[in-house]
């Protein structure tokens, strides 16, 4: 048989050429502005168009203030300005007195306080060959005082071996996990501090959040066991009532000793400040054991109170 009659010779004379892969052209798909809504509102409110130029023309280093709460909520009013929101005399109380009174109350409060530190400090200083600087003094323009109060007295329980810096970095992780954590969900059997802003408003302001949190679990007293006062050898316990500062480092003082009986999720230095943060998110869902412990501490005291008017019998030295 003839090589051009087989099918093997028909098939060396034929070009197999394969063509060029087709490149297939997608469009370049640009996201569109989504604004950022509360969970209070249904629907999203569309942001305005002449935010994203202003935002374009304006220089980063020329925005204030007003025109980044415009950028940022887009029209919309903020956190503390919105109905359920603390006003910022409100904040202030509560940091500096643990209750949350109301708007109008905590607003002369806080002027108050501010006319008689500024009558005090004229008094103090009667004269000087240069003017004083205006008070009060601006946020961080003092050098012990320049971060929070509760900050500052949470990172001195926190640190460990004087290492102030980590302290200070577990605390702002912790505030970092609490402000992309979702709103808590508030238990009716464990109520928070009275005025306590809506579960919404909790996240964007973390500080608020770890105040409201250790304020409402900490306790208002502790008692006191004194050794031979009952006479007989007996102790007695009594009933003694605690300041702003001893209340919010004990309650702590408990959230750590919970952190540290919880087991480890991982490894890395963002550990503790992540099983930190969970347990105050825990405490303001009244899942916490911190609760029963303020519950056993109020029930000793209420029955040590028929202690109070007891004299207290005081074991003499060889001395006297």
């Amino acid at each position: 048989m003839a090589a051009s009659q087989r099918i093997w010779g028909a098939c060396r004379s034929l070009a197999l050429r394969p063509l060029p892969a087709s490149r297939a052209t997608f469009g370049r798909r640009i996201a569109a502005p989504v604004s950022r809504f509360y969970s209070s509102e249904t629907t999203p409110t569309a942001t305005n168009g002449p935010t994203s130029s202003i935002a374009n023309d304006i220089p980063e280093d020329r925005i204030d203030d007003e025109m980044l709460e415009t950028l940022l909520y887009g029209g919309r009013v903020s956190a503390n300005q919105q109905e359920g929101g603390l006003t910022a005399a409100q904040e202030e109380m509560l940091y500096r007195g643990g209750a949350i009174p109301p708007a109008q109350e905590a607003a002369a409060l806080l002027a108050k306080e501010e006319s008689l530190a500024t009558i005090e400090n004229g008094l103090q200083n009667p004269g000087h060959k240069f003017p004083l600087p205006a008070l009060p003094l601006g946020e961080g323009s003092k050098l012990k005082t320049r971060y929070h109060p509760v900050l500052e007295q949470l990172s001195r329980l926190v640190m460990r071996d004087g290492k102030l810096s980590v302290a200070q970095r577990n605390m702002a992780l912790v505030m970092n996990h609490l402000r992309t954590a979702p709103a808590p969900i508030f238990s009716p059997k464990f109520p928070l501090l009275p005025g306590t802003p809506p579960s919404a408003h909790l996240p964007l302001n973390p500080v608020l959040y770890i105040t409201i949190a250790i304020d409402s679990v900490a306790p208002l007293l502790k008692v006191k066991s004194i050794a031979g006062a009952a006479g007989g050898g007996r102790s007695l316990e009594m009933p003694v009532p605690l300041n702003l500062r001893q209340r919010r480092r004990t309650a702590f003082m408990w959230i750590l000793e919970a952190v540290e009986k919880k087991p480890s999720k991982g490894s890395g230095r963002n550990q503790f400040a992540t099983k930190l943060a969970e347990e105050i998110i825990a405490v303001v869902e009244g899942r916490s054991g911190v609760w029963d412990k303020r519950k056993l501490v109020h029930k000793v005291g209420t029955t040590a109170r028929a202690n109070l008017g007891k004299k207290i019998r005081v074991k003499k030295g060889k001395g006297n």
